[in-house]
């Protein structure tokens, strides 16, 4: 998210058009990354159980399985989004000048997938492990490359020309890469054990990874939808025109600033919780979920706030792109800071509790319900056929946040959603039971942990 914040404020400084052609691409290419990416997800939960019983072959298969379906997934998708660049464009609303203009950024950024989703996984694979502060280390420089990369390749320097939008998927590819490549190299030279595991007969990655793929199923099918959803909300607001298009790409841009910050909180849950149903602590369980909740509200109240008020300062960040985009966008905004409550609940619980409780397929309905059954045609309806417009759709996107996080704090305070987990770590130790050598020798590897 704050690769793509951004490229945003950057081409910004190139006008409405820019931001227009950068926030479409991201819309489009967000399908595929929100997919593949899910699958850190189901990697974070799989690995904060298996750390909670000590088990570090399978954080090592579990890793190993993970990034394997991950970057094979990424590539092939990048190739066939480079390849038919243009017409997916074309096919989502984008006029020709606005493909023309986002074509070039998007088979970068199509590009720039594999790695992302690369890293998301190995990125769960550290936080589980204990071990955080890596990725947000490594992140952080990344984004700081990304921004400097951003400028000089966007705006040119000295002998370097300028490259327009372009510039912005270099720079994020660039970073991308490097953030992927240095995960990886600190994962398996750090001193926590993790190895990588060849998917070869006897491995057991097989295995593992068939237990990711039913684990992450539901999470992927809700992620990509919801992905398609912003997509289907940026083709709504394509319709209505480019400087709406533009006003709501920044309101959506500046937000994830300040979701990215509440971000932790849904893996941090995935952490605690699993690593206490890997113990087979359910009462340390729900204390750890409750905490997360208390937390992830409170958070969400400042962050809130502090979104609302940013939207003064538009002029300053986007000085370029027009009165009327500015103006909508102070609005799209304050509406979007009213959401900031209901949407990091539903992320906390949806991606958090509920998921390291194995009830992905809820956070599925419900992902369904609040996003399919209400919020777009909510959007549809009172943007493009009650004729409110670019109010009417935000106004659909709070509805939308507030439905999805009715459904995940009824499904955590009614029903035992950590069945699943109890089940699996049931199963787990009756076969770890049979392999008692096997559990010594690997042991010592994980008692730092």
């Amino acid at each position: 998210m704050g690769f793509n914040v951004i490229d945003q404020v950057i081409v910004g400084l190139l006008g409405a058009d820019a931001v227009a052609a950068v926030g479409l691409s991201n819309s489009v290419a967000s399908i595929a990354l929100l997919l593949y990416a899910s699958a850190g997800v189901g990697a974070g939960v799989m690995v904060a159980r298996a750390v909670g019983r000590k088990d570090l072959a399978e954080v090592s298969q579990i890793a190993s399985a993970g990034q394997a379906l991950s970057g094979l997934l990424g590539l092939l998708t990048a190739f066939l989004l480079v390849m038919f660049s243009e017409p997916v464009l074309r096919a989502v609303g984008a006029d020709s000048k606005l493909a023309g203009s986002a074509n070039g950024y998007f088979q970068l950024y199509a590009v720039s997938i594999a790695p992302m989703i690369l890293s998301a996984v190995t990125s769960a694979v550290f936080r589980s492990l204990n071990a955080p502060r890596t990725p947000l280390v490594i992140t952080s420089v990344a984004v700081a490359l990304n921004t400097l990369l951003g400028f000089i390749l966007v705006l040119g320097l000295g002998p370097i020309p300028s490259f327009g939008v372009a510039g912005a998927g270099w720079a994020t590819l660039c970073s991308q890469s490097g953030r992927c490549l240095a995960l990886i190299l600190f994962l398996y030279m750090s001193k926590k054990g993790v190895r990588w595991v060849w998917p070869l007969p006897g491995s057991k990655v097989g295995v593992t990874a068939g237990k990711l793929l039913r684990l992450t199923g539901p999470i992927a099918l809700s992620e990509v939808l919801w992905g398609m959803s912003t997509f289907v909300y940026a083709v709504v607001f394509t319709r209505l025109g480019t400087t709406k298009l533009a006003a709501s790409q920044i309101v959506l841009s500046l937000e994830n600033i300040f979701i990215v910050t509440s971000a932790g909180l849904a893996p941090a849950a995935v952490t605690v919780i699993g690593q206490a149903l890997g113990v087979g602590s359910l009462p340390a369980a729900k204390a750890n979920a409750w905490l997360t909740i208390r937390f992830g509200i409170l958070v969400a109240f400042v962050l809130g706030s502090l979104y609302g008020a940013s939207s003064f300062l538009l002029p300053t960040l986007y000085p370029k792109v027009g009165q009327d985009v500015l103006h909508l966008a102070f609005w799209g905004v304050l509406l979007m800071a009213v959401a900031q409550p209901a949407k990091v609940l539903s992320s906390v619980l949806g991606n958090g509790v509920l998921a390291s409780g194995g009830d992905t397929r809820f956070v599925l309905l419900g992902n369904l319900l609040g996003t399919y059954a209400v919020g777009l045609p909510a959007a549809i309806g009172l943007g493009l056929g009650a004729q409110l417009g670019f109010f009417g759709v935000f106004l659909a996107k709070l509805l939308e946040e507030c439905i999805k996080a009715a459904c995940f704090s009824l499904r955590f305070l009614k029903c035992r959603w950590y069945e699943s987990a109890l089940k699996e770590e049931q199963i787990a130790k009756e076969e770890a039971a049979h392999q008692p050598e096997d559990n010594a020798s690997q042991s010592k590897g994980i008692a730092a942990l």
